[in-house]
């Protein structure tokens, strides 16, 4: 395509997101899925080029334009903090997304998650989202979930020593668990027998950021084997100052001040997530907690909002607790207040008796209209998932987030993945694998991963596969982009879809037609 081609006024964000809204509205519709994974190997655009520039969210934006319905809700939630030309932790970036986002969504309902104590203030002038700290002090078994994956020392921590009653008790759970681990036999025990390569990967969980966050993500093995080096050593004053670093972050980091921006202790608080979800409005969840203290709160954002939105069919709830004597007395029946009340004329006229067969008895029935909610009121509700990778790393949480679409049966989830990890954590394969399994869309993917989701392919298929993954990188080289799509009901799976300059005219009446759809 020569350059007199292409419109120099449209700048190559909008270009990249129009050029794949055409290439999904002629050739992605009309594929229902509960569950649908958009795959990368490195965490950046999928396309960056003078030509085009095609992020994660502007193909989960069009995605969700393409599939929600009026009568039913959205939630997509994004993270901020991509450190990409275009990504939102830029101005520019966030700009021109949210100019994508609000012509597709002028309706949208707009929050923001995070502890606002950044300089990119026009991530904070939107509505703060935060969890009722109610919400959480009822589920203790979630919070140790949480704690647990987080834990420096990787300690398996239970629901009874998660549980707190106020802001006090949730600082001080909060300072025991995620603060400096005492040096005993056992925890030096455990970082005897760990490699220090180990700690750069997910299985550090939050450690980088208690210990130094900007020393150990620049430095990243070597920072974090010389300081398993210091402990395994015992050079007290040299663990002595670090440990001291460290207890003063999480103290200061958690404090009462800087939970109750992300937590409020309001019985009656409502968030307006769910009456936006329910009144059919698009909900954007703004994120701003990736690579900071507040990481862990983010698979509590997930499981509030989901028990908010979502349905579970009643063999699925929770079990309550049993009621105690005296509950059980108050909740029988005083018969004697009992009132029969009369039925008033024009109700006993849709009443009709109707006479069987030779000696059987008159069958009554009424004329009610009595019409079946399959969802008991809630909508059918799609979440998108931003850079779901980032959430791999709580594996105990990561689990919920895999079983959405099984435990909550109004609800289909979408997530992006990024695959280059040095080391693939059972997590997150098992997520790219869940994702993979019914409708996916492939940028790129990490070789290993890869090879697991196609194990099953015959070999001709295989190399049909790969020689289309030469021709994306080929195309990748040369300014422009294609995709593999996967989807599993069609009798062939797989299939390329190259992006391409839309034909004139028809641009405009299919944005126009996103936009009234949705």
């Amino acid at each position: 395509m020569t350059e007199s081609e292409i419109d120099e006024s449209i700048p190559r964000y909008k270009r990249g997101y129009e050029w794949f809204s055409y290439l999904a509205h002629e050739k992605l519709q009309d594929r229902p899925w509960r569950r649908m994974g958009l795959f990368s190997f490195y965490d950046a655009p999928y396309v960056e080029s003078d030509l085009l520039y095609l992020s994660p969210k502007q193909v989960m934006l069009t995605m969700a334009s393409l599939t929600k319905k009026k009568e039913s809700g959205l939630v997509f939630v994004v993270d901020s903090l991509e450190k990409a030309e275009m990504g939102l932790s830029t101005r520019h970036g966030f700009s021109q997304f949210m100019e994508l986002f609000d012509k597709a969504f002028p309706d949208a309902e707009k929050f923001y998650f995070g502890p606002k104590d950044s300089d990119r203030n026009w991530l904070h002038e939107y509505q703060t989202f935060r969890i009722p700290l109610a919400w959480l002090i009822t589920r203790p078994n979630i919070f140790a979930e949480v704690l647990s994956d987080a834990s420096p020392v990787g300690e398996d921590i239970g629901p009874a020593d998660a549980s707190f009653e106020n802001f006090e008790g949730m600082h001080e759970v909060l300072v025991e668990k995620l603060g400096p681990p005492s040096l005993t036999e056992e925890v030096m025990g455990k970082i005897r027998s760990t490699e220090a390569s180990e700690y750069a990967g997910e299985a550090v969980g939050l450690m980088t950021v208690f210990v130094s966050p900007t020393t150990a993500v620049s430095r990243g093995v070597k920072y974090l084997g010389k300081f398993m080096g210091l402990l395994k050593d015992r050079r007290k004053q040299e663990v002595k100052e670090v440990y001291q670093e460290w207890e003063e972050r999480v103290q200061k980091g958690y404090s009462i001040e800087n939970l109750k921006k992300f937590f409020d202790e309001d019985p009656d608080y409502k968030s307006g997530i769910q009456e936006a979800v329910e009144a059919f409005k698009p909900v954007l969840l703004i994120t701003e907690t990736r690579g900071t203290l507040y990481d862990l709160f983010l698979p509590l954002i997930l499981q509030h909002l989901v028990e908010e939105v979502g349905y579970v069919p009643p063999h699925l709830r929770r079990k309550r607790a049993p009621k105690s004597e005296e509950e059980r007395e108050e909740a029988e029946w005083d018969t004697d207040s009992l009132r029969y009340e009369g039925l008033e004329s024009d109700e006993i006229e849709n009443i009709r008796v109707e006479r069987g067969q030779t000696g059987q008895e008159p069958e009554f029935k009424a004329d009610l209209d009595i019409s079946e909610d399959e969802f008991e009121g809630k909508p059918e509700t799609i979440l998108f998932i931003d850079a779901a990778t980032h959430l791999s790393k709580f594996n105990r949480s990561f689990q919920f987030a895999l079983n959405i679409p099984e435990k909550y049966r109004n609800m289909s989830v979408a997530a992006s993945f990024y695959t280059n990890r040095d080391n693939i954590s059972d997590a997150l394969t098992e997520g790219v694998v869940e994702y993979m399994s019914e409708r996916a869309l492939v940028f790129d993917l990490h070789p290993d991963l890869f090879d697991l989701t196609t194990s099953n392919v015959p070999i001709t298929r295989k190399a049909w596969l790969m020689g289309r993954l030469q021709e994306m990188e080929k195309m990748k080289d040369e300014g422009g982009s294609a995709f593999l799509e996967y989807y599993e009901p069609d009798e062939h799976k797989w299939k390329l879809h190259i992006l391409k300059k839309p034909e004139k005219g028809v641009l405009g009446e299919i944005m126009g037609w996103l936009r009234r759809k949705s």
